[in-house]
């Protein structure tokens, strides 16, 4: 049994300016439900692979918590077992939290999207609403719209007239782009977050444009009952010339040292990395992976993304974290700006790529998976005795599955005692989540036979007897469905609504701690 600590003693931890993970091994529906503002997402059902991604260093301190039905513990075990040595449990779960008078806040990566609205308030970004916007281009002013998100995202839903260019690599193309100082600029994304920070990133930068953020985004624009573009493709591919990278690297430089965050070298970043008692994080900040596969233990997020949900990530407060990109440093610079604001130790690192090789980069080896014997629907539907588990998605369950299957949760065995049948089929199409099922099955029932069935649509059209494709409706047992306001890019403005109420809303519900830990304003 793991050391429990009181949630007023976690709480105390989460302001000492040391290393901490807090992780909430509840299902990502359980999370968005309700969690403490400074936790982390990592569901039992993929605990150990997600784990090895988001704390590098096993000496961290790791507190884990769960709805004190057992789950912590059982995660706190696989901890150990993968060499976690510090690993605290958070006493009565999440009722510990309530019952010490502290907040739950729903959604996802909180931290990120209070840190948004908390950017706003400070430096009174300049917004535009968008009917404003939609009268502007009506008129036919001299303007742009850059969208911030990633491609894929822009192209399901898009302000018409606008231009995919994800947040960090707007300082970088913008003067390739733009060579009026009287064009207007216009930030936008799905909601505020990234609007906020892409619009906040080129003022800092010292354009002289006026540029605003576009109030509420794509969301805004139809709950304004306002047309979105579907399907476009209108990405910037524009590369600033030699000299244009010289000015633009000569003020990032200039931002990093007023700021002070160092560029570093190869040897301070071996340095860093060396460190025992620190967690080192190293990403390439570049939208098309720069990196390619020659160093896989360096992780490509795109800035931008990685500022809007840092928690997906950084799975440590208080860490140390190395940015590079290609040789330009803006990128990545911009990039480190923000990450320091939210209480990181940043470094943009400047070497040339043939060297990143020579980094001193110990990765956590992937967690080893355990072999499965897998089945053919032939092979399945000749089999007598069996018992189907299909640990698929709750979403893809619901919507088709084999006949006489039942949706599985790795953190549901609990709820198994006895499984008399001796074949067990596991219906997957994840081989994560797969490999941890079968290796607890195994522990708990020695005895069962386990073979798996991979999922396979070209088997459900060939074979539709053996299917089940009535709709389930969702409800909240599948723990693993996130519910919060998920229908708001679908066209309800209902959830739209709620979730651009509940973003403007984060401020309100933080207490002093939470919002004195982002310091460097």
């Amino acid at each position: 049994m793991e050391k429990t600590l009181s949630a007023n003693k976690i709480k105390s931890w989460l302001s000492d300016n040391k290393e901490i993970s807090f992780i909430d091994v509840r299902e990502i529906g359980q999370h968005t439900e309700g969690h403490p503002f400074f936790s982390i997402s990592v569901p039992y059902s993929i605990f150990e692979y997600r784990l090895l991604e988001l704390l590098p260093n096993k000496n961290v301190r790791v507190v884990l918590f769960d709805n004190n039905d057992g789950i912590a513990n059982l995660a706190a075990k696989q901890a150990k077992l993968i060499g976690y040595k510090n690993i605290f449990i958070l006493e009565n779960g999440i009722d510990g939290w309530l019952n010490a008078g502290f907040e739950l806040f729903d959604g996802i990566n909180v931290p990120s999207k209070s840190f948004g609205e908390l950017v706003e308030h400070k430096y009174n970004t300049p917004s535009i609403n968008s009917n404003e916007l939609f009268n502007k281009q009506k008129q036919k002013k001299d303007l742009i719209i850059l969208d911030g998100r990633p491609f894929e995202e822009y192209e399901k839903m898009s302000i018409p007239g606008s231009i995919c260019c994800p947040n960090a690599e707007i300082p970088y193309k913008i003067s390739s782009l733009v060579k009026n100082t009287k064009t207007e600029i216009i930030v936008n994304c799905a909601g505020r977050t990234r609007s906020i920070i892409g619009a906040q990133a080129l003022i800092n930068f010292g354009v002289e444009n006026k540029v605003y953020a576009l109030e509420n985004g794509t969301q805004g624009w139809f709950l304004s009952d306002l047309k979105l573009d579907h399907g476009k493709k209108n990405y910037l591919d524009i590369q600033p010339n030699e000299e244009e990278i010289k000015k633009l690297n000569s003020k990032i430089k200039s931002l990093l040292i007023d700021n002070e965050i160092e560029i570093i070298n190869l040897k301070k970043a071996n340095d860093l990395i060396s460190k025992k008692d620190r967690s080192t994080f190293i990403f390439d900040v570049t939208t098309k992976k720069s990196l390619k596969d020659k160093v896989s233990f360096i992780k490509n997020v795109p800035g931008g993304q990685l500022v809007q949900a840092t928690d997906n990530f950084v799975g440590v407060l208080n860490s140390q974290i190395i940015l590079l990109d290609e040789g330009d440093l803006v990128r990545s610079g911009i990039t480190a700006l923000w990450l320091k604001k939210l209480n990181f130790d940043c470094y943009v690192l400047d070497v040339k790529h043939e060297e990143i090789k020579n980094l001193n980069f110990k990765n956590n080896k992937e967690y080893e998976s355990q072999t499965a014997q897998k089945l053919t629907l032939n092979e399945l539907k000749n089999m007598r005795n069996i018992l189907i588990f299909d640990i698929r998605n709750s979403v893809d369950f619901c919507k088709s599955r084999l006949k006489q299957s039942t949706w599985l949760n790795r953190c549901n065995l609990k709820d198994y005692n006895n499984l008399i049948k001796k074949n067990v089929i596991l219906v997957c199409d994840d081989l994560h989540k797969l490999s941890l099922i079968q290796k607890d099955l195994n522990i708990k029932f020695p005895d069962i036979d386990i073979k798996v069935y991979y999922w396979d649509e070209i088997d459900k059209d060939k074979f539709s007897e053996y299917f089940d494709t009535s709709e389930i409706q969702m409800n909240k047992n599948f723990i693993d469905f996130n519910f919060h306001t998920y229908l708001r890019h679908n066209g309800n403005k209902e959830h739209a609504t709620q979730y651009l109420k509940w973003e403007t809303g984060l401020l309100n519900r933080m207490d002093k701690e939470e919002t004195s830990f982002f310091k460097y304003f």
